[in-house]
C-alpha cells in the first residue's frame, strides 16, 4: 500500500499522478457490469456504497452496510483499500492523500484548487467548472445515482448549506478522540433509543456523525447523495477518517480497538465477514474481510505520516456469548429513520454535546 500523506503536503507531481490515477479507472472496463460500455471500474465502487447505504431504505429498513453502524470504521477501511490497490495497478506511486479539514477549511484551499480536485460549483445546480473532474472536460460523467434524473456532471456547493457553513474544529475533533469505548450496544443507530444520552456515546458514533456527517454536508453536490464516491474528495475525506481511527487507537492502548465481539447487526461483530454485495450478486473483488482482519492498518502495509514511530498492538475483543433473547428483541424492534448524514443537532440524545 504505502505511505499516505497530507494532501497540503503534495507536491505537483504527486497531485498530478492521483488525478491521472482517477481518470484512468474511470476509463478501465466495469467489474460488476463488464457489457455495460457506460459503467467504468471507478464506478463499481460509488455502487458498493451506494448499495451499503440503500439497503437502508428498504422496507422494512435493514441495517446499513457499513455506515450507522459499528462497522464504520473496518468496512471503509476495506473500500479504500481495495480502491487504493486499483489505482496502483495503474501507478504503483500512488496513494490515497488525506484532507485534514480542521486545517484547510476554506473553499480556496489547495485541495480545491484547478490542479487537483477543482472547486465548488455554479449556479442553483452546484455544477464544478473547473479542474479535470468539471463536466465540461468529457473525462468524469456522473453514472451511478441515487436518483437518474440528478445531473451527469459533478457537483459541489461548499459551505452553502445553512446547517453545515463550517468544518469541524479541532476542538470537536479533539473531543471525539477522547471518547470510549469504541462503540456501544446496540450497535446499530437505528435501534438506539434517540432520547437516551447513554446509548449515543464511544468514539464510532463521535467520528461519524459530529465529524465524518458534517464534511458530506458542507462539500454538498454529489457528497450528500448515497453515491457519494462520485466526488473524488471522498476518498480524501475518508481516508482522514481512517487516519483518525488508527490515531485513537494510538492513544488508547489498553481498550480494544473495535467494538463488538458479538451482539451486533450481522456483518458488524469483529468475526463477521462483512458485507460489500448482496446475496447472488458479483462480488466487487477477490476475498472476504473481517473487522478482525483490518483492525490494525499497519498489518495491511498502510501507513500514515502521523504514525507514530513504534505504535502499540490493537487490543481485539474477544467474542462473548449472544443473549438470544434480547438478540431476538432486537429484530423486532422498529427500526428508527434518520436524516441522511444526521447531525448531532437532529438526534436529541447528542444535541447540546458538541462544540
Amino acid at each position: 500500500m504505502g505511505l499516505r500523506k497530507n494532501q497540503a503536503n503534495l507536491n505537483l507531481a504527486e497531485k498530478t499522478a492521483f488525478v491521472d490515477a482517477l481518470l484512468a479507472l474511470k476509463k478501465r472496463p466495469s467489474r460488476l457490469h463488464p457489457t455495460a460500455a457506460n459503467r467504468s471500474r471507478y464506478d463499481d465502487f460509488v455502487e458498493v456504497h451506494l448499495n451499503a447505504m440503500n439497503v437502508m431504505m428498504t422496507t422494512p429498513p435493514a441495517p446499513s452496510w457499513g455506515h450507522m453502524a459499528a462497522a464504520f470504521g473496518p468496512w471503509h477501511r476495506v473500500l479504500l483499500m481495495e480502491f487504493e490497490r486499483e489505482l496502483q495497478s495503474i501507478n504503483p506511486t500512488v496513494t490515497l492523500p488525506y484532507w485534514d479539514w480542521t486545517v484547510d477549511q476554506s473553499p480556496t484551499s489547495s485541495l480545491w484548487k484547478p490542479d487537483f480536485l477543482g472547486g465548488s460549483g455554479a449556479g442553483p445546480q452546484g455544477r464544478v467548472t473547473d479542474g479535470k473532474f468539471a463536466g465540461s472536460s468529457g473525462h468524469w460523467p456522473i453514472t451511478i445515482k441515487d436518483d437518474p434524473t440528478t445531473p451527469n456532471f459533478l457537483r459541489r456547493q461548499l459551505g452553502a448549506a445553512a446547517d453545515a457553513r463550517s468544518l469541524p474544529t479541532a476542538a470537536r475533533q479533539a473531543q471525539v478522540l477522547t471518547l470510549t469505548p469504541y462503540d456501544v450496544s446496540p450497535w446499530d443507530d437505528m435501534l438506539r433509543d434517540q432520547q437516551n444520552a447513554a446509548q449515543w456515546g464511544g468514539f464510532r458514533i463521535g467520528l461519524e456523525i459530529p465529524l465524518h456527517n458534517l464534511v458530506h454536508r458542507w462539500v454538498g453536490g454529489n457528497m450528500l447523495d448515497m453515491s457519494s464516491p462520485n466526488d473524488p474528495v471522498f476518498w480524501l475525506h475518508h481516508c482522514n477518517l481512517d487516519r483518525l481511527w488508527a490515531v485513537w487507537q494510538f492513544a488508547h492502548p489498553a481498550i480494544p480497538g473495535y467494538l463488538p465481539g458479538s451482539g451486533g447487526p450481522t456483518g458488524h461483530n469483529i468475526n463477521d465477514k462483512m458485507i460489500f454485495h448482496a446475496p447472488g450478486d458479483p462480488a466487487p473483488w477477490d476475498g472476504e474481510f473481517r473487522p478482525l482482519d483490518v483492525i490494525d492498518h499497519r498489518t495491511l502495509g498502510i501507513s500514515y505520516d502521523t504514525d507514530p514511530v513504534a505504535g502499540p498492538p490493537i487490543v481485539v475483543p474477544q467474542p462473548e456469548p449472544v443473549d438470544a433473547r434480547e438478540a431476538e428483541r432486537l429484530k423486532r424492534q422498529p427500526r428508527a429513520t434518520l436524516p441522511m448524514f444526521a447531525l448531532p443537532e437532529e438526534i436529541a440524545g447528542l444535541r447540546g454535546t458538541w462544540d
